[in-house]
């Protein structure tokens, strides 16, 4: 794309809820002071059937990967953006339940490069799906979000934005953990969409390039490489 002079966005619709953007806002602001611990927990539930009803998922040729690679590296980013880059990764990665190439489930232990602690856990074997988690911890407050919805904000310094952005999503009842075609808004997208459009007209660089869109492939790339390896990955990765 750099050497056609095009430009390149990598579809993360999940940085553009009114959650996510709230939550970005207060640690460029320094609300949370050190940053403690982030966390991404996507637990859903996706049948055999499922996987049987398109020849391309579940495989590593054409999936990529499993429960991390497909259904959780949106909440992989957010998890990055929020807590920055990550410096090393160790990682269990199986197949319990599906009849697949690629892993159903998987955990990792992460260590950020700024200190920080934190864990992701990915699955497409328990019943009946529950929402993506988000917690971010830090000195001075939590913040945990479920889909589009602020489940939990809470700082020792209040503010007045804090009672708003508790009420964030709270009317929100759609939900691909269970059933993927449940995800009955597109605003997000929408939103994304009207960036890159802003992009080609201003000559400048869209909010996800492809720089961006790499860093969410790199950690579950290093997940599944401490899985293979049974140890732990530092990265930046060398084959990337």
């Amino acid at each position: 794309c750099r050497k056609k002079k095009v430009k390149l966005c990598v579809i993360f619709p999940s940085r553009f809820t009114q959650a996510t953007t709230g939550l970005k806002e207060v640690i460029n602001k320094g609300r949370f002071g050190k940053l403690v611990l982030g966390d991404a927990y996507i637990k859903w539930y996706r049948s055999q059937e499922y996987y049987d009803s398109g020849g391309w998922r579940g495989t590593w040729k054409v999936d990529g990967g499993g429960a991390l690679m497909n259904q959780s590296i949106h909440s992989v980013d957010l998890l990055q953006l929020m807590m920055g880059s990550v410096e090393s990764v160790f990682a269990y990665s199986e197949t319990l339940l599906r009849n697949i190439e690629v892993e159903d489930t998987a955990v990792a232990l992460l260590r950020f490069k700024n200190g920080a602690l934190g864990v992701i856990e990915g699955t497409t074997s328990v019943y009946p799906g529950l929402d993506a988690r988000i917690e971010i911890h830090g000195e001075k407050g939590s913040v945990i979000l479920e889909g589009k919805k602020v489940k939990f904000w809470e700082f020792m310094d209040q503010v007045e934005e804090d009672e708003k952005m508790r009420m964030i999503g709270q009317e929100d009842t759609s939900s691909g953990a269970k059933d993927p075609t449940k995800f009955m808004t597109s605003e997000s997208h929408r939103l994304q969409i009207l960036d890159m459009v802003k992009a080609i007209r201003n000559d400048s660089q869209p909010l996800v390039d492809g720089i961006e869109g790499r860093k969410a492939v790199e950690i579950i790339l290093a997940v599944y490489e401490s899985a293979k390896k049974g140890g732990v990955v530092k990265l930046p990765l060398g084959n990337l």
